[in-house]
């Protein structure tokens, strides 16, 4: 330790700090799609009608600035926004000319606002994600979008940026890392939120949430609204009991057939996130219900607390829980999902309407106290008995047999699989393409772990992968068997596959149909 510490501490970072306050005749803007130009006082400009923003770095020097930097410590960034239109704007910031090479999670970043009248006064602002994005080459990655400056305000933003000191992770790589960029402005627009969806469908909230998810929902319990549940983007609404409304006819296979879906949930940031459901023939308003894949496997391997993941780490058998837990390798079930979705949504052309939003791999251990298995270790690696998560919110053991609560928030950073850790996520996934959770099936109505429920919208004839892990070391995951939540789903068991999906918010004003078997949700684009 002491001479990994010793080694840590000789690490530099090397910070390109580009003032953009003096410009020079060989910088170009061409990440600008507004008219661009630049005052009398040579700060950057972004002009479109009646809309007016300044942007400047408050360095007042250009240079490169070279210095030795430790583990622990922080750097900061100040950048400053004015708005001298006459309406209020929103803008996004990026990391520009941007080269990151440090691990995944070395470098972490936080940013903070104040306005021109509240004084001194910090306020955190919600940012892409938490860790600086990695990338070997030039490159521009979204730092924050949606915010909002009103006319005649200046407000100015606080990035800092910290050499974070990982536990239980060799370093070492970073002593040779790199890390350049300066930071650039661009117009961007109100965030939209999963309230506006609804609104654009006129579909209802009810404002009376569940509080007994031990129970099944065996009628349409969100005929008068949907419900509510926070989940990483904000706040989420969800179908639960039949849901007679949620139907959605989108895309076609490869085969040319129509792909039916149900929609499970409107995600925080307005996405729409729907699970397959069938095919039928081009044009009509009929299909039947099925899997997208049958008779997968989740692993080939079952020894191993590592084989539950989505990704895991490692070649032999895992000696941490953070080595477990690196995304390195993609499971057979990934695999086969990511051919499925490249040769039925990309290839037939509908990529472009596809969101990349978050799926929760939950591998967090809450313990034998949290998941009430006696022998549970907590520890989450190689042959040492664990639960996971979803284990201790699913009423499994007597101890939180009438404790249900699933959440659509994910515990673990290293978990929320997305192509881009711009979406919020790791980054990790081929594309965005996951599988319905734990959390999410008990939400819908399935009731506790074993109950039967034969009348709720995710009853199909037969057995169905999760994207949620259950226990470890023979490696089991929830699955849905007949209607019931099970636990117990050996990853070398051979099961279904239904594919899970988000709609681009977007496009939902191009959507026709009322939602109902007869009338789908279609897309008229």
């Amino acid at each position: 330790m002491e001479e990994k510490r010793s080694k840590k501490n000789a690490m530099s970072l090397v910070v390109l700090c580009v003032s953009i306050v003096a410009l020079t005749t060989s910088l170009t803007y061409a990440y600008f799609v507004s008219q661009v130009g630049t005052n009398e006082q040579e700060k950057i400009t972004i002009r479109s009608g009646d809309l007016a923003l300044t942007f400047r770095d408050n360095d007042e020097t250009v240079e490169n600035t070279e210095s030795t930097w430790s583990l622990g410590d922080t750097i900061e960034k100040e950048l400053v926004i004015e708005n001298t239109g006459t309406r209020d704007a929103y803008a996004k910031i990026s990391w520009d000319n941007l080269i990151n090479t440090y691990l995944a999670e070395s470098l972490t970043y936080t940013l903070e606002e104040k306005s021109d009248d509240s004084g001194a006064v910090w306020k955190p602002v919600e940012t892409a994600n938490v860790n600086v994005p990695r990338s070997e080459s030039v490159s521009t990655q979204l730092l924050v979008e949606h915010l909002l400056v009103p006319a005649g305000h200046t407000y100015t933003y606080r990035v800092r940026i910290t050499f974070e000191d990982l536990e239980n992770i060799d370093q070492t790589e970073d002593i040779n890392a790199k890390f350049i960029t300066k930071f650039t402005l661009d117009e961007s627009t109100k965030k939209w939120t999963a309230e506006d969806s609804l609104a654009s469908l006129n579909i209802k909230i009810n404002p009376n949430n569940p509080t007994n998810f031990a129970n099944p929902a065996t009628t349409d319990e969100t005929e008068n609204g949907l419900f509510s549940l926070e989940d990483d983007y904000g706040t989420s609404y969800y179908y639960r009991g039949t849901a007679p409304n949620n139907y959605i006819k989108f895309g076609q296979n490869a085969s040319g057939q129509d792909m039916w879906w149900r929609i499970i949930r409107f995600n925080g940031d307005g996405t729409v996130r729907m699970q397959y459901d069938g095919a039928g023939t081009s044009g009509t308003n009929s299909y039947t219900r099925g899997f997208a894949l049958t008779n997968q496997v989740w692993n080939n391997k079952a020894d191993d607390a590592k084989y539950v993941g989505w990704m895991f780490g490692g070649t032999n058998g895992s000696a941490s829980r953070e080595q477990a837990q690196r995304n390195e390798t993609d499971s057979p079930i990934k695999t086969k999902v990511d051919e499925w979705y490249k040769t039925n949504i990309v290839d037939t052309g509908y990529g472009t309407y596809v969101a990349d939003s978050i799926f929760c791999n939950d591998r967090s251990t809450p313990g034998r106290s949290a998941t009430g298995w006696s022998i549970d270790t907590g520890l989450g690696y190689g042959s040492n008995a664990t639960a996971y998560g979803a284990y201790a919110r699913s009423g499994v053991e007597s101890v939180n047999h009438n404790k249900v609560q699933p959440r659509f928030t994910c515990p673990q950073q290293n978990d929320k699989f997305t192509v881009k850790e711009a979406s919020g996520g790791n980054g990790k996934s081929t594309y965005p393409v996951g599988l319905i959770t734990a959390d999410e099936i008990i939400a819908a109505g399935s009731g506790k772990d074993y109950t039967a429920n034969s009348s709720y919208y995710l009853k199909k004839d037969s057995t169905y992968w999760s994207f949620s892990p259950s226990t470890a070391p023979d490696a089991t995951m929830f699955a849905i068997y007949n209607g019931v939540l099970r636990n117990g789903a050996f990853v070398k068991n051979n099961v279904e596959i239904a594919p899970v999906i988000n709609l681009k918010a977007e496009y939902l004003d191009k959507l026709q149909g009322d939602g109902t078997i007869d009338n789908p949700y279609y897309l008229n684009a």
